[in-house]
């Protein structure tokens, strides 16, 4: 049985092994892979830089990055449990609860984001791949299936709710871009303006769609 002092240093161990994870993406994304440096890696997480003390948790600094793509993968599944509390019953507060959660996600991911756009040439083609699952093609099938049963779509016609998915929840990806990369919006936005205009907007957009739907049906 472990003793107490052996569980606190793994315990310790478990906690520089995340910081290093988070410092690494975080200077990955804000300067690229090639030109991070384990001595940052390393002074970043609050450890003396140079000391090898990175080499303790990895082999280098390839193996540290697919470490911490795979950990912040980890944390992409969410989305089905913001949609395990819908039905509400109101279109517009199942919405204003999907873009609060999507703000958050997007918010989370920032690190994560910036590097794949900036250094997609260092991840490989299965962790690509999987990133594209996990980012893209697993949640937008599940806001999809969402919008379908509000328009009261069939399966096999789905073109046309993929592209108002893509173009309603990208434009979130572009308020969270445009403040992450000047810290500053039009107007000073806040969430809650940026909130309020695109319940309205997707609310309008997906009872028109509907509408159309069941007018074309008579």
């Amino acid at each position: 049985m472990p003793t107490p002092r052996k569980l606190e240093r793994q315990a310790a161990g478990a906690a520089t092994r995340e910081r290093l994870l988070d410092a690494a993406m975080e200077l990955f994304a804000e300067h690229g892979y090639a030109a991070t440096t384990i001595g940052g890696i390393e002074a970043a997480a609050g450890l003396a830089p140079r000391s090898g003390a990175l080499y303790q948790y990895f082999v280098g600094k390839d193996e540290l990055l697919q470490a911490a793509l795979a950990r912040r993968m980890q944390a992409l599944d969410d989305l089905p449990s913001a949609l395990e509390m819908l039905p509400l019953g109101d279109l517009k507060s199942e919405l204003r609860l999907l873009a609060r959660w999507n703000l958050k996600s997007l918010q989370d991911r920032d690190a994560l984001t910036r590097f794949v756009l900036r250094d997609a040439q260092h991840i490989a083609d299965a962790t690509r791949q999987a990133l594209y699952e996990r980012l893209v093609e697993r949640p937008y099938a599940l806001v999809v299936a969402w919008v379908k049963q509000h328009i009261g779509l069939t399966a096999a016609r789905s073109v046309e709710v993929y592209a108002l998915t893509l173009v309603l929840v990208e434009s979130m990806a572009a308020y969270n871009t445009l403040r992450a990369t000047f810290d500053r919006l039009p107007d000073d936005l806040d969430d809650d303006r940026f909130i309020d205009a695109w319940v309205t907007l997707a609310a309008d957009t997906i009872e028109s769609a509907a509408q159309q739907r069941r007018s074309a049906a008579l």
